[in-house]
């Protein structure tokens, strides 16, 4: 078993190693526009790359930032910020960012899938730095603006310069992350466990439990409305227990009744079935085939997952949880 993980604060880095260096932001989406407004703050020189006159281009003008197209911001910046989707960034990279790479450059990812699984080709000059926030970029800035911070997950993954780490923790520091303290990992690491707490438990798990607990239920005569409160609505409440105090103070708070069900229940649900099945799914991430899969997805325009938004859309679950928003108040 792995030893503790070492953890940095605002009290163990600085702005230093990017002071007085102008740094790029590729991507002004959610998690982009976060970073670049936490950044400003802090007092870093920050220009946005984006395509020409499209939705980001004026989003970060009327934020108040120099707006230039991506390949100005490569030729001008030494530093980038690749906050680019996954799949639109092995595109972005060769027609608007490789052309015009004419010197060293220090690359910032906030989730290492394309270094990880060598979608791209970068130089061997480069550095290659991960600073990736644990949430999405509304609540890094909410938090920022709190005066508190988002803690990021960080690792070099190439360190061209000899003071790729320095940069890493300043820029965690610049967005606020160190305000709450920053993991150490790798890039491999990060991209392991992210892929696979999304799939098994985060977006894949917990929403096909909830949808199949609702079904059963409601064909076995219960009302929708009361099927949708207690399996939907209702994990709210064990998820913020489960964020605030950990699974053993989650169990001390719910009732005996709720306990007792859940010893007796739990482990029928997670077997050794399950076990193979998360077995397989964290197989199927780390031999590359669910990388492989993803990208044959986005290049025949996302079938798979239209499916699925169309599921969801047409299900009893999405119309009484429509219709229940309009008649109490969640």
């Amino acid at each position: 078993m792995p030893g503790p993980a070492r953890v940095f604060y605002d009290s163990d880095t600085s702005l230093d190693a990017l002071a007085d260096i102008k740094i790029g932001i590729v991507g002004y989406g959610n998690q982009g526009r976060a970073q670049a407004l936490n950044a400003r703050e802090s007092g870093l020189q920050i220009v946005v790359g984006a395509r020409q006159n499209g939705a980001s281009w004026h989003s970060a003008l009327s934020d108040g930032f120099a707006v230039v197209p991506i390949s100005d911001v490569v030729s001008t910046c030494n530093v980038l910020v690749m906050t680019l989707p996954d799949e639109a960034m092995q595109a972005v990279y060769r027609a608007e960012i490789a052309p015009f790479v004419n010197d060293p450059k220090t690359f910032i990812f906030s989730h290492g899938y394309v270094v990880h699984h060598n979608s791209i080709e970068f130089p061997f000059n480069s550095d290659l730095i991960l600073v990736a926030p644990t949430g999405p970029g509304a609540k890094l800035r909410q938090l920022f603006t709190e005066g508190k911070g988002l803690p990021s997950l960080v690792a070099v993954g190439q360190d061209f310069s000899g003071n790729a780490w320095a940069k890493c923790l300043a820029y965690a520091r610049a967005i606020g992350s160190t305000r709450a303290g920053v993991v150490e990992t790798t890039f491999k690491e990060e991209v392991i466990v992210d892929l696979f707490c999304e799939q098994a438990v985060l977006c894949g798990g917990i929403p096909s439990l909830i949808k199949a607990s609702f079904d059963t239920l409601v064909k076995n005569g219960y009302q929708p409305e009361l099927a949708y409160i207690s399996c939907l609505k209702e994990v709210k409440l064990i998820s913020d227990l489960l964020f605030e105090r950990g699974m053993y103070e989650m169990r001390k708070a719910i009732s005996n009744t709720a306990k007792y069900g859940s010893a007796l229940v739990g482990p029928e649900l997670v077997d050794s079935r399950t076990s193979a099945t998360l077995d397989h799914v964290l197989a199927r991430i780390e031999n590359g085939e669910f990388a492989r899969s993803f990208s044959k997805e986005y290049e025949n325009g996302f079938p798979v997952t239209q499916e699925l938004l169309d599921q969801e859309q047409k299900s009893t679950l999405d119309r009484t949880g429509k219709e229940l928003s309009s008649r109490l108040d969640f």
